[in-house]
């Protein structure tokens, strides 16, 4: 016996979306995550290229998305999601201490923020994967931000409202919109080092002291923001087509498991935005509708 018809496992701007576009079919649907609805939105200080916008913080907007689930009465479970498995009416989602069973799945976990893999990186006080939650813990004191993209410039500028100093530790080329680039290079407080990367950290009583970087120069700082890209989230999926670690989707956005869909960024794509995230959710949801 069936618990909904399609469990929707991520609450990002894809599951979201996914969930929306289900319910209003008619379509029986649970919305699960273990964090907070948003996804990557909520560590993203401003928006200024999704349509009907023109600026907008991360958290705002995802506020707005989630409200706008509400309204429509979707059930949320705030729960880990640890294994999915077959069964005779379709599928198990194990999500915390429940089973819930289901037809159809979304899979929208989008991705966990790539870390620098060096030493003592995930014990030293001072490293962060988000200026928008760690930012304030830093006014008026220097920091640095690693990474040429869209995330990593605006972090620099979020950050640069609230400390002295901010250094852009870009590691190969510029990735970051044109738009993003002209307003860091007009902040008097971030410099950007090009071609630099952080090959080492100093600490004193575990705490962020400095940074030495390839070429054997010392930065001293006290936060270092890390935004140089996500690895997808698929640790509880088994027996799902993967392409470099990414869910492997085709045009109705169904994996290689039949009655199994995946959307956002956790599957292999040219673009990660949230545009394209919106996109994605829909047509995943549209697919189950249509009995693709």
């Amino acid at each position: 016996m069936l618990d909904f018809d399609t469990a929707v496992i991520g609450a990002g701007p894809a599951g979201l979306m996914a969930s929306l576009y289900l319910k209003r079919a008619g379509i029986s649907t649970i919305l699960i995550d273990k964090d907070a609805p948003g996804g990557q939105m909520l560590k993203t200080s401003k928006i200024e290229n999704y349509l009907g916008f023109e600026t907008i913080s991360g958290s705002e907007l995802a506020l707005k998305m989630f409200n706008h689930v509400k309204a429509n009465d979707i059930p949320f479970e705030f729960a880990e999601v640890s294994l999915i498995k077959k069964d005779n009416f379709g599928y198990i989602v194990v999500a915390g201490p429940k089973e819930i069973h289901v037809k159809h799945i979304i899979i929208a976990t989008g991705r966990k923020p790539l870390k620098l893999n060096l030493k003592n990186e995930n014990v030293i006080k001072g490293i962060s994967y988000c200026a928008v939650c760690d930012g304030s813990f830093y006014k008026d004191k220097v920091v640095g931000v690693v990474g040429g993209g869209n995330s990593a410039f605006t972090n620099a500028l979020y950050l640069a409202d609230l400390c002295h100093q901010v250094y852009l530790f870009v590691r190969s080329s510029i990735k970051a919109d044109q738009e993003l680039v002209n307003k860091v290079h007009n902040r008097d407080n971030i410099v950007i080092l090009t071609n630099c990367a952080v090959a080492e950290l100093k600490e004193k009583d575990q705490k962020l002291t400095a940074v030495i970087l390839e070429d054997g120069k010392r930065l001293d700082l006290e936060g270092l923001f890390v935004a140089i890209g996500g690895k997808p989230a698929t640790q509880f999926i088994q027996e799902i087509e993967l392409e470099n670690g990414y869910i492997k989707v085709n045009e109705n956005m169904e994996t290689s498991v039949k009655g199994i869909y995946a959307a956002g960024d956790v599957v292999s794509k040219k673009y990660y935005q949230i545009a394209t995230a919106i996109s994605d959710g829909a047509i995943a949801a549209l697919a189950i509708k249509a009995g693709k």
